[in-house]
């Protein structure tokens, strides 16, 4: 909208309107440089499946796909390996991570290998099967900040399920706190067992410890 709404005041005649060239150039090429990953990316999937196409049905166990104009038909069951290839930024699902969405996130592929070993890489401009349940129950993902396809990549997808974030224990609980302490703090603890609990006495002891360790 930045670079579209000058142009179109300047072609409208819109009065008091002084059209900066240099200014629209500038704009331009900010626009243009923040799009090349996405701009990359689609190249690369239309170079590798322009003469793909794809048809999946999952009620019949079926899938076919025509290469180059030869057909061939594989039962879902079929399938050795299933990784979908997405942007890094759905990693947050999995580690409750901050990262950012980006212009390229939403693009990825699907590295499809069946028995038989015939093998292809399904962009998701084929099939916009990424982002939504997995259509093959083993299906695991490879996570990548500029998913173009690699047909070298050889690394070991995970699967994809939210890491659950164990709350702290309380002697943890304590020992954050008694990191600011110091050991004549701590010492008075340690003297004074009854007077604590439990937990927070094996902090100040923890603690003390690594203060005479560093």
């Amino acid at each position: 909208m930045i670079v579209l709404t000058p142009i179109f005041q300047y072609f409208k005649g819109v009065e008091n309107f002084e059209f900066d060239a240099l200014y629209m150039k500038i704009l331009i090429g900010i626009v243009f440089v923040f799009n090349i990953p996405a701009i990359c990316i689609l190249i690369n999937y239309y170079i590798q499946n322009k003469d793909i196409t794809l048809e999946i049905d999952t009620q019949t166990d079926f899938i076919k796909i025509n290469k180059k104009g030869k057909t061939k038909n594989y039962k879902i069951s079929d399938i050795e390996t299933s990784i979908y290839n997405i942007g890094i930024y759905y990693k947050n699902a999995i580690d409750n991570n901050s990262r950012w969405s980006t212009i390229h996130s939403d693009f990825g592929y699907w590295d499809l290998k069946f028995v038989n070993g015939d093998r292809y890489y399904l962009s998701n401009l084929l099939v916009d099967f990424l982002h939504e349940k997995a259509f093959v129950k083993k299906t695991k993902y490879r996570f990548r900040l500029f998913p173009y396809i690699d047909k070298l990549n050889k690394k070991a997808g995970i699967e994809f399920k939210k890491i659950q974030i164990q709350e702290k224990t309380r002697v943890e609980k304590f020992v954050e706190q008694y990191q600011s302490k110091n050991e004549r703090q701590l010492r008075e603890i340690l003297d004074n067992k009854k007077s604590y609990q439990k937990e927070a006495v094996e902090a100040a002891e923890l603690v003390l410890k690594n203060k005479n360790v560093g």
